[in-house]
């Protein structure tokens, strides 16, 4: 897969420091000045470090075109020469940055930007109960077309149907972030039983799923009365200041 994992997620949204200290408040996020929250990872084939970085930025943010949907997903490339050597150049072609970094658009307009690893200066901070994303959900019109568009990048599914990204934490625990495509109309992004206004959601990876659920809802968040245990472990979800659900998994012993 030329795809090694999710590097970014940058969401917009009216005001961000509003929504980054509900975060910080309610899930113990640490955001930092320019780079938001990072979660330091280690690559399973090579060992290599990552960071993946999480961030609410200004609708106007030059991330983003006009029109576009207001969500950035930054993908970790083994090798983006090799990469862009598949793939055609302007249009809905690969647009190269300095730096190893590059940007397309999607079928749906969404900016996707393209970069291969660079080691983190230093280990990311402790984010409490919150270890990582653990998945990032898309809704399309037509999943099928948009499967097939970001295949050309490398990211297929594997024999049980589901895009996983592997990952190691520095402690040495292995997980790994889920990737889909929703078709437009599921209910599977509905938010307090009402259909969402966005076109993705967020998974969080957390520790202690029960006593993180317990803090929520005694801080005033709501949580849908709906919870789930399955093989990947047990899930929850709340919905953000922006009206996005958000899906909280703290994954199975075998899966963690």
């Amino acid at each position: 897969m030329s795809v090694a994992g999710i590097a970014g997620l940058f969401i917009a949204c009216p005001d961000p420091v509003h929504v980054r200290e509900w975060y910080r408040r309610h899930l113990g996020l640490r955001f930092s000045v320019g780079e938001g929250v990072r979660f330091t990872w280690r690559e399973v084939d090579s060992g290599r470090s990552f960071d993946t970085r999480f961030d609410f930025v200004d609708e106007a943010s030059r991330r983003l075109n006009p029109g576009t949907p207001p969500v950035v997903v930054r993908y970790l490339v083994r090798d983006l020469g090799a990469l862009a050597e598949t793939l055609p150049e302007g249009g809905d072609g690969l647009t190269m940055r300095e730096g190893r970094c590059g940007w397309m658009i999607d079928p749906d307009g969404r900016r996707v930007e393209l970069c291969e690893a660079t080691a983190p200066a230093e280990p990311s901070v402790d984010h409490g109960r919150v270890t990582g994303i653990g998945g990032v959900f898309l809704r399309s019109p037509d999943p099928a077309a948009l499967k097939a568009w970001y295949a050309r990048l490398g990211i297929r599914p594997g024999p049980d149907g589901y895009v996983t990204f592997p990952a190691r934490s520095l402690e040495g625990d292995e997980t790994f972030t889920a990737w889909e495509v929703f078709p437009s109309n599921t209910t599977y992004f509905d938010s307090k039983g009402e259909p969402s206004p966005h076109r993705f959601m967020l998974n969080l990876r957390v520790q202690d799923l029960d006593g993180l659920v317990a803090s929520l809802r005694g801080g005033g968040v709501w949580v849908d009365p709906n919870t789930e245990a399955c093989e990947y472990g047990k899930f929850a979800w709340i919905v953000d200041p922006t009206g996005a659900r958000v899906e909280l998994w703290e994954p199975a012993p075998a899966a963690s």
